[in-house]
């Protein structure tokens, strides 16, 4: 079980108030280089959080002062989150779908992620919003240099996603599967979809200025699934290598009508179409 450093508050302020006036730089600026989301950063800096040993002796070197007075602890990181264990929703169905589109289960660390595009702020600030309100627990944003990832530390909700719900932890190749749950009517089946191609599909242009919605996926029943969930709202579906494809403009103008997108990268192309489209 991993050690973990208790301070009183004349030592933590002395702390890290000994590593700013080193460092000579912004707090923002600095927390990456721990290898800790900003907020729980700002948790060690208000004292909420107990500080790893490993952090503890990193800020000690940068601080050049040895702190001698703290506790010891022995503790969990990933401790048992009190979560609501929450009924089958559209809510909920649209978090399925985004877990099975760039989503990740760890399999040994109880993480529980979503995984996309720097570009997508706006649709990431959403999905915090959707994760906290279904499952009553904080989900924190972490900016990467390459991409950003909404993460929470739960062993309870990863249990529950992977024991109720089937979804698998760890690698999810030709793993997938739509929830039975989904299935039990077509307003759920819908919010899946959302979730679903809002993180695993895209919306573009083609030759002729013909518009295409495509989701993607590398299990070959995962995506026949996909395929007959979009077949059961009477769109006409083409299938590829790993992909699937509406090509019909009615059934496009439908799927954004009654599938309702939530990401605005997919909404800002399908309104950049309509104006193309209406203006030709």
């Amino acid at each position: 079980m991993p050690l973990f450093i208790k301070l009183n508050d004349e030592n933590r302020k002395r702390l890290f108030n000994s590593v700013k006036k080193n460092i000579n730089s912004s707090w923002d600026k600095f927390y990456p280089s721990l290898g800790v989301s900003r907020s729980m950063f700002f948790h060690y800096l208000s004292g909420k959080h107990n500080l790893p040993k490993k952090i503890f002796r990193k800020l000690e070197g940068m601080a050049g002062i040895k702190i001698n007075a703290f506790e010891q602890i022995m503790q969990n990181k990933y401790e048992k989150k009190e979560m609501v264990a929450p009924k089958m929703s559209e809510l909920l169905a649209e978090i399925l779908g985004v877990l099975n589109g760039d989503g990740h289960i760890s399999k040994f660390k109880y993480e529980v992620c979503v995984v996309g595009d720097l570009r997508e702020k706006d649709y990431y600030n959403y999905l915090q919003n959707l994760f906290g309100s279904v499952f009553r627990i904080f989900f924190t944003i972490y900016e990467t240099s390459s991409c950003l990832k909404l993460r929470t530390y739960s062993i309870n909700l990863s249990n529950f996603l992977t024991n109720q719900y089937k979804l698998p932890k760890g690698n999810k190749l030709k793993r997938l599967r739509i929830p039975r749950q989904v299935f039990s009517s077509k307003k759920l089946l819908a919010a899946y979809l959302r979730g679903l191609f809002d993180t695993d599909g895209s919306f573009y242009i083609r030759r002729n200025n013909e518009p295409v919605v495509q989701i993607t996926s590398a299990s070959p029943i995962f995506l026949k699934e996909i395929r007959e969930a979009l077949i059961s709202f009477n769109f006409n579906v083409a299938r590829g290598n790993q992909r699937i494809f509406l090509y019909h403009r009615k059934d496009i103008k439908r799927f954004f009508e009654s599938i309702k997108p939530a990401n605005p990268k997919h909404l800002k192309k399908y309104q950049n179409y309509l104006k193309l489209y209406l203006r030709g």
